[in-house]
């Protein structure tokens, strides 16, 4: 298998794998959902955000790698890349490549299709889960004490499972 073929695996297809329910929760889902969104985070910031800085460095002859405010303000356009990402990714698909990668799906928690009201919801909660010192704490402690369910999928009524 080439390089190509490999990373075109992990672009997500329709229709979504159908969802193993009784995987939601578990702590290998849960380690899993974290190398998703760890991989999810890396295609956001060298496909979409990395190319986006290069351009305004090089428009401004340099102005912008060279301003003190350069690391915040690029920190600061991850999350709602991210965000976005996700939220596209899930709606259209139930998964997002990193979930494509660590064979996981978003649904409803009766198992249905993830909805677009659902992932509008759970993806802007995702900004409480960034929360904490350091980041991410509330988003790990909601979803280790809640049977594997961050703040965003409590309010959207939705897990992540393991896919078939």
């Amino acid at each position: 298998m080439t390089w190509a073929s490999r990373l075109l695996s992990v672009y997500p297809s329709r229709p979504a794998p159908e969802p193993a329910l009784d995987s939601v929760g578990s702590r290998a889902v849960l380690a899993d959902r974290v190398a998703a969104a760890a991989f999810d985070l890396l295609a956001c910031l060298v496909v979409v955000e990395a190319p986006l800085l290069w351009m305004a460095d090089t428009l401004t002859a340099g102005a912008v790698g060279d301003s003190p405010l350069f690391l915040p303000v690029a920190l600061a356009a991850a999350a709602p890349l991210v965000v976005t990402y996700s939220f596209a990714f899930e709606w259209r698909y139930a998964r997002t490549p990193g979930k494509v990668w660590r064979r996981l799906v978003v649904v409803d928690d009766d198992g249905d299709p993830c909805s677009l009201r659902a992932s509008a919801v759970r993806n802007l909660l995702r900004y409480v889960d960034y929360l904490g010192v350091p980041p991410v704490v509330v988003g790990t402690l909601a979803a280790l004490t809640g049977g594997g369910k961050r703040v965003g999928d409590r309010a959207a009524g939705t897990v992540v499972a393991r896919s078939r």
